[in-house]
């Protein structure tokens, strides 16, 4: 899979935090498990501010999926589900800090990023209008975090999974 860059906070589980200031060149597992420790964007933005005015570039696209969209098990998506709407395509999973756990008054279900890596972008508008489009095909990501400037919670102990494909494009 071709290496993507994601740019970490000094911290982890801040939301009001929007300083991401480390650079993290992601080419394996193991450099995603480290970099995801830390609450984290997918884009370079202007003196390292995180906002759609300050947008630079991106080689990734990140989602969300909470599986808020049914409280029966049987409907909840996994990483098989993503694999079978985006035959071929490589992506990393992040299992989210609620994975299986309670939130809010949501019951313990699977939690989790996925993250594609896509040719470079340099505008945001582009960039956010890709991610509608993948949402628009798989309606089961989180459609609050389709602007430019979304971040994720960093995890204490990430386990994460590389699903392998030889299409670049989700």
């Amino acid at each position: 899979m071709r290496p993507i860059t994601l740019y970490t906070a000094n911290c982890r589980g801040n939301k009001f935090n929007v300083c991401y200031p480390v650079k993290r060149e992601i080419a394996s597992v193991e450099d995603l498990r480290e970099a995801v420790r830390y609450d984290q964007v997918f884009a370079e933005y202007r003196d390292h501010h995180r906002a759609v005015a300050d947008f630079i570039r991106s080689d990734c696209l990140p989602f969300d999926c909470d599986n808020d969209h049914s409280d029966e098990e049987c409907e909840w998506k996994t990483a098989a589900d993503v694999e079978k709407a985006f035959p071929g395509v490589p992506f990393y999973l992040v299992y989210s800090r609620h994975h299986m756990a309670w939130k809010g008054t949501r019951s313990p279900r699977p939690r989790f990023h996925i993250i594609f890596p896509i040719d470079p972008i340099t505008n945001g508008d582009d960039y956010r209008m890709l991610k509608e489009s993948v949402m628009a095909f798989f309606p089961f990501f989180d459609t609050g975090a389709k602007d430019a400037a979304r971040f994720f919670f960093g995890v204490q102990d990430p386990v994460i999974e590389l699903h392998g494909g030889e299409n670049n494009e989700p």
